[in-house]
């Protein structure tokens, strides 16, 4: 399958506002938090802030771009959201490389970050597959539980 970047418009972001997932993953609910609704609702201004939508055209995720400082250097980091109906079939590393390969096209960045919580495993293998290295750790307080992030890098220079 191939996935390709669009800008997003208003009816994305309600559609992403609907997206639940089952079980652990419930913690990517994009409803449950005023903060990530708030900017979703932003992001329609982003240039760095993208949907992602199937062979078909179909919206099947998000993405968005942005800076982050790293021991003094910024960095270009990375999020991503697959719809719920997309999660583990086997679309993962598909779905990382198009947004990777045309934030790339895009950006122009050399180096790009991520952070995923320590409990997905599944994106951390898909994350690995396409060629992300373990870099650190941090912890951070969401909705009043601490949860542990790993930090991944990939390096093209």
């Amino acid at each position: 399958m191939k996935f390709t970047l669009r800008k997003r418009t208003t009816d994305d972001i309600n559609e992403f506002m609907t997206w639940t997932y089952e079980g652990i993953y419930s913690f990517y609910d994009n409803n449950i938090q005023q903060e990530k609704i708030d900017g979703l609702k932003e992001s329609i201004h982003d240039e760095r802030a993208f949907s992602v939508t199937d062979e078909k055209g179909h919206l099947v995720g998000n993405c968005e771009f942005f800076d982050v400082e790293e021991d003094g250097e910024k960095i270009v980091a990375v999020g991503v959201q697959m719809s719920p109906s997309l999660t583990g079939k086997g679309h993962g590393s598909a779905f990382v490389h198009d947004i990777v390969e045309q934030g790339r096209d895009r950006l122009g960045f050399t180096r790009l970050g991520l952070a995923v919580v320590d409990f997905n495993e599944r994106a951390i293998r898909t994350y690995e597959k396409e060629g992300f290295i373990r870099k650190g750790e941090f912890q951070n307080d969401i909705r009043g539980t601490a949860y542990s992030f790993i930090i991944m890098e990939k390096d093209w220079a």
